[in-house]
């Protein structure tokens, strides 16, 4: 196949534009270095691709906080540099408080501006860098289909963007979703650095106003963003590098436990196969999210089935009522897939835990999640998904 990404007008525009910076980026970079001695996964990270990783992560946080700091310390001047503009006790609507607040806005959006769009190519180079760290290659001569969507998928991470609501199959990830809770989160998300910015002015107002004078309370307190923008932008980069790593290493960990659990399964009942897919849409529906790895998981369970996508998958109600009528084995098959769904997003969450609880006490099992989470672990650090723990369930 071409090494070139293939370009497809149904993708948002900054997708296209980070794809694009992949393959660019890919056709000058050397092969990706995969440990010659252990030549293991993509998601079995040996010392060396740790170390490789670590680097790339920390390079990228130290390089955002200094960005936020910068941008941040841009805002605080211009606020300084603006204040005898608009003395205390000026009206708001008034010229001096126009004049003060122009220059800080022209201030604050131009350095936001280029802090946004270096912090962008930034994230993007580094999430390619850690990608390869991991022995990942995401352009090259044997190319397959399935590396589109991984692609994909990283540049989604990479640039924070959100991913698809539906899969081909029906599933949408937002059946059991409250649109006002939706809107709350979002908004939460948006105003992080502001609120948080806001919220330590008005306590260090308090706490400085005791021990400084005023006027040098007034200088100091617009410096305030200054640690505030660049801690989060820190916490961000790490988060953001997080999702990227487990992106990579999520397709490869999928395909061998796919492959381990089907191993021993049994031949299956048409009952049987359906509970399997439903196993995972339950997941995503229960996640609100179509996690990348989650497709990549429901696509392998599905190929392995060989469901034919005319049974509605979605509903949770109907996979935990069907497990009760399958054989033994079939049961089994579904909380294994179930549980792979609940680890290969890299979180398991509330709502994933009560599922997994529902479906141990539909079937008549103890509640535990003690080996879901080390499985969670285990992935997320690397250290390959132990089979031994799937074939107890």
């Amino acid at each position: 196949m071409s090494d070139e990404a293939p370009t497809q007008a149904g993708k948002p525009l900054l997708e296209r534009v980070a794809v694009q910076y992949f393959a660019r980026r890919s056709e000058r970079q050397p092969k990706a270095p995969i440990a010659p001695a252990t030549n293991d996964a993509v998601h079995v990270l040996n010392a060396d691709e740790r170390r490789a990783m670590r680097s790339v992560q920390r390079g990228a946080i130290v390089r955002s906080a200094v960005a936020g700091a910068l941008s941040g310390l841009v805002a605080a001047v211009a606020e300084v540099w603006a204040q005898p503009l608009a003395p205390e006790g000026t009206p708001l609507f008034s010229k001096g408080s126009l004049e003060f607040w122009l220059v800080v806005g022209v201030a604050t959006g131009v350095a936001s501006v280029l802090e946004i769009l270096y912090l962008s190519w930034d994230i993007l180079r580094s999430t390619h860098e850690l990608s390869r760290a991991a022995g990942l290659e995401l352009f090259g001569p044997n190319r397959e289909a399935s590396d589109d969507a991984l692609v994909d998928a990283l540049a989604r991470a990479a640039l924070e963007l959100p991913n698809p609501l539906e899969h081909p199959s029906g599933i949408n990830a937002r059946r059991e979703s409250s649109k006002l809770r939706l809107l709350a989160a979002s908004l939460a998300y948006k105003a992080k650095v502001g609120v948080t910015s806001f919220v330590l002015k008005l306590l260090l107002r308090r706490v400085l106003a005791r021990v400084l004078v005023r006027g040098t309370l007034q200088t100091l307190l617009p410096f305030v963003g200054v640690p505030v923008t660049a801690a989060w932008n820190a916490l961000v980069t790490w988060w953001v590098l997080r999702e990227a790593r487990i992106r990579a290493m999520g397709p490869s960990a999928v395909k061998q436990l796919v492959d381990v659990i089907f191993s021993d399964a049994p031949a299956l009942s048409e009952a049987g196969r359906v509970s399997a897919a439903r196993a995972v849409a339950a997941s995503i529906v229960r996640t609100q999210d179509l996690h990348p790895n989650l497709t990549a998981l429901l696509d392998e369970v599905m190929r392995h089935v060989k469901h034919t996508g005319r049974a509605e998958l979605d509903d949770v109600g109907e996979f935990l009522k069907g497990l009760r009528a399958l054989t033994a084995e079939e049961r089994r098959l579904s909380l294994q897939v179930l549980a792979i769904a609940c680890v290969v997003d890299g979180r398991f969450s509330a709502r994933e835990r009560t599922l997994w609880n529902d479906a141990m006490e539909a079937v008549g099992k103890p509640l535990d999640t003690l080996e879901l989470e080390q499985l969670r672990v285990a992935f997320v650090r690397g250290d390959g998904l132990a089979d031994d723990v799937l074939r107890a369930l």
